[in-house]
């Protein structure tokens, strides 16, 4: 990692441990977290790391334990039912609203997507589609033109990253995955309020079967 610049060290230590911890950089979950590492190897005081970490448990990435330290939030199959729960009806009260907000640009960034997705099901691929994924389902939630709901749709995809670290997944289930994708966005550009909620409805459920099963 590089050291950060001597401005807004909160903020970009936030930035970088957020995207770290998503990543599996830093940690697995359920693992403690060093501070005092990071602090090092980001080339700064443990003061910035902290306050990443505050901000980290608000959106329940961290949990800081009293005399005990901070650890990366941990697989919680009950939990993430309930996360899959809320994403299910906020996310497809989102796409349903893209829908119906729709143009071509929106549908051409959308289609953006799609074929980057198909690109990074290749074997050894996984860190680049689950970048991509992430970043359809956000693009998706901010084009219904609702800030809260994307903001809360985007937290929760954090903690279901978060939980959800492991080995690659088969590209037979990526390919799936992106297939629906793909039906969400068709629904989009027919402007199918419906079809779209319908469509990602199936498909947060069909995320949240696998998952349960692991």
């Amino acid at each position: 990692m590089k050291p950060l610049q001597k401005t807004n060290l909160a903020e970009q230590a936030y930035a970088v441990i957020h995207r770290l911890l998503l990543d599996g950089g830093v940690a697995q979950p359920g693992d403690k977290i060093s501070v005092e590492d990071l602090a090092r190897q980001l080339g700064v005081s443990r003061s910035p790391v902290w306050s990443a970490m505050a901000r980290l448990e608000a959106e329940r990435i961290v949990e800081i334990r009293p005399r005990q330290g901070v650890f990366f939030i941990g697989f919680n199959r009950d939990r993430l039912m309930e996360i899959f729960a809320v994403r299910e009806v906020l996310e497809g009260a989102a796409a349903r609203l893209a829908a119906e907000r729709a143009d071509a640009e929106t549908v051409a960034r959308l289609r953006e997507s799609i074929t980057r997705q198909r690109a990074a099901t290749r074997p050894g691929c996984q860190k680049e589609y689950a970048e991509e994924a992430t970043r359809f389902h956000v693009l998706l939630a901010q084009l219904a033109g609702n800030v809260t709901m994307a903001e809360m749709i985007e937290r929760l995809w954090a903690q279901t990253q978060a939980m959800c670290i492991r080995p690659e997944a088969k590209r037979a289930i990526l390919d799936e995955r992106v297939d629906e994708h793909a039906r969400i966005v068709d629904a989009v550009e027919r402007h199918d309020g419906d079809g779209a909620e319908a469509e990602t409805r199936h498909h947060i459920r069909r995320i949240a079967a696998e998952v349960y099963n692991l």
